[in-house]
């Protein structure tokens, strides 16, 4: 059904009804997702270090299926990039972090023209790090504060998810430059466990 109303508003002229269709589509898009996510969570207790970079990487693949290239048809690479040992991180952490991720990630394959889109997940012994980049328009730096941008709750969101669970969050932005968006999460809150000097992670 979403993309069948993307062809519709592929047909629509620039304007409100084409902008409240594209917005319903994301909202559409949003759910379906985290009703998804909701579901593997159930399915996978426990979980281990690598299902938050599984998670990155099948929705980058699956977003890049349908966005093979930008609107001046350069093809769009994305990777997801990992540092340090993976650790366990809590369930419940893991699904906000998966939802502000695929908020980012869904923003740069879709609204910001980029040709290379990074996920960077660094394990380190004192903290979590997240980090989604993109060489696409970028933004007014403005829209960046946390009041945002009226009618768009993309980043405001992802701000607020991440102040609930403990984490900083960060983006930075400016036209033609290119955004990225950076979530840190202390390792005591993140990790299942604490990590010792005896294994370290670099």
């Amino acid at each position: 059904m979403i993309l069948r109303f993307q062809a519709v508003q592929n047909m629509l002229p620039e304007g409100r009804a084409r902008e409240s269709l594209e917005l319903a589509i994301d909202r559409a898009a949003v759910a379906i997702t985290e009703g998804r996510d909701a579901i593997q969570a159930l399915r996978g207790s426990g979980g281990n270090g690598n299902d938050l970079v599984q998670a990155m990487t099948s929705l980058g693949q699956e977003l890049a299926a349908h966005h093979a290239a930008t609107e001046d048809g350069i093809p769009i690479t994305f990777r997801v990039l990992v540092e340090g040992n993976p650790q366990q991180i809590r369930a419940a952490l893991q699904d906000d972090l998966c939802r502000i991720a695929s908020e980012a990630i869904r923003n740069a394959f879709r609204h910001a023209r980029a040709s290379r889109i990074e996920v960077d997940v660094r394990y380190d012994k004192r903290m979590l790090r997240l980090r989604i980049r993109d060489d696409g328009v970028g933004m007014d730096p403005r829209f960046l504060k946390p009041d945002g941008r009226a009618g768009h709750w993309g980043l405001p969101g992802m701000r607020e998810r991440a102040a609930s669970i403990g984490a900083q969050f960060d983006a930075w932005s400016h036209l033609n430059r290119g955004t990225e968006i950076e979530v840190t999460i202390p390792a005591f809150i993140a990790y299942c466990q604490s990590q010792d000097n005896d294994n370290p992670v670099t």
